[in-house]
């Protein structure tokens, strides 16, 4: 059976209302099924659910708004998440602005590889 969510390696707490989540985007994920064939490629819809999904674990106190969160910032997807990739997750909450920063770089800092990037915003 197929997994819907990646593998979590590592999780670093950088502040109150930042996290890093190192991500290993393994071959088996479903999303990789039909998306593409012969260059199978991460679904951005994907990288913005899995996003608000792990903030809402991570902050449950914000959970409501993140829940409703229906307007996105400044979103960006600047280079394919390919199987195999190793990703770091980074969020940052503004929970009084109900705001989710993300962005998915390269775990190996050397590659220097953006991935995507953007807020998630409640809607008022």
């Amino acid at each position: 059976m197929a997994r819907h969510q990646p593998q979590i390696v590592k999780e670093i707490r950088c502040a109150d209302n930042c996290w890093q989540l190192e991500l290993c985007i393994t071959p088996d994920l479903y999303w990789f099924q039909g998306h593409f064939a012969e260059a199978p490629i991460l679904p951005g819809v994907v990288q913005l659910n899995w996003a608000r999904q792990q903030a809402m674990r991570l902050w449950p106190e914000a959970h409501a708004w993140l829940a409703q969160a229906g307007a996105m910032e400044s979103i960006k997807f600047q280079q394919v998440i390919r199987p195999g990739e190793q990703v770091l997750l980074e969020l940052t909450l503004d929970d009084a602005r109900q705001r989710l920063t993300f962005s998915y770089v390269s775990a190996d800092s050397a590659a220097g590889k953006k991935f995507a990037s953007g807020r998630l915003v409640a809607v008022s």
